[in-house]
């Protein structure tokens, strides 16, 4: 078994392949798709195409294939929280003091701005600048486990600081991933057996500002405070990933329809010490 090591998109990456040795041409690959995704997405960067629209008026703008279809699985999202979470929370982050970057123009407003998706186009009642952050890492793991398959890898894990998409090993073993318990970096509260699906998990704790963190409930523009922490494993990485988004903002209730919608099994953890486990969760509980 051999992996190759990277930064991107603000944290660490690993990518392991067993049954076949690694060639520098998917390492090369595989780094330049998250340099060239963290380029186009990252809300940090004033050139990125989440900024695109930070000075833009009122009016419908045409969007790249790949940031349409990332918002349009947002807009999914959205509806299925009822409106807690939205990708247009940018100005807020930056109003409270997260993420406010030299070169980049301050939207001068303090509240979520309307958009929704009209075909191809992005219709805005005025500037807007989004994060992408919730669901766009899992999007770009599972195109880097796409790169890795195209150069012939059959076996492989792909880990995007956490979040992971893998096959089995070449002897048909899964991968065991332990989730951390929130907060407590070396306590786990479940390990998890991969194979052939994607893994996420999502907490309070990694990025903090003050005595915010950066999981912004649009509706009452407020950190959420109920659930500090969750998982979900679904057949890719992006399914889980924007599964642990939709956790978070919905209420208990809809977690049926979350899963109906990513076909994911999940594990909660709330701030009173109590954790909401799905029926199918086949981790291991700790």
């Amino acid at each position: 078994m051999e992996n190759f090591t990277f930064t991107g998109l603000g944290t660490k990456w690993s990518v392991s392949v067993d049954g076949k040795k690694l060639e520098d041409q998917v390492r090369k690959a595989g780094v330049e798709y998250v340099q060239a995704f963290e380029n186009r997405f990252s809300r940090f960067l004033p050139l990125s195409e989440v900024n695109a629209f930070r000075t833009s008026p009122a009016g419908e703008y045409i969007l790249s294939q790949e940031f349409l279809l990332l918002l349009a699985r947002a807009d999914r999202l959205r509806t299925l929280t009822a409106g807690a979470y939205d990708p247009a929370v940018a100005s807020i982050l930056e109003e409270a003091g997260y993420g406010a970057q030299s070169g980049l123009e301050k939207i001068k407003q303090s509240h979520i701005p309307e958009w929704s998706l009209k075909g191809k186009k992005l219709a805005i009642n005025g500037p807007v600048a989004f994060d992408l952050g919730g669901i766009g890492k899992g999007y770009c793991i599972d195109r880097v486990a796409e790169i890795v398959k195209r150069f012939g890898y059959n076996y492989y894990l792909v880990d995007g600081g956490g979040d992971m998409v893998g096959t089995t090993k070449a002897d048909g073993m899964a991968w065991r991933v332990a989730v951390e318990y929130p907060g407590k970096p070396d306590t786990a509260a479940s390990v998890v057996n991969l194979k052939h699906q994607g893994i996420a998990v999502s907490d309070s704790f990694r990025r903090r500002f003050g005595k915010w963190h950066h999981l912004i409930d649009a509706q009452e523009k407020k950190p959420i405070e109920k659930i500090i922490g969750c998982a979900a494993v679904a057949d890719d990485a992006w399914s889980a990933d924007c599964m642990t988004s939709g956790l978070f903002f919905a209420s208990p209730g809809n977690y049926g329809a979350l899963v109906q919608e990513f076909r994911a099994s999940y594990l909660v953890f709330q701030n009173d010490g109590t954790a909401i486990v799905s029926p199918d969760w086949q981790g291991e509980l700790l």
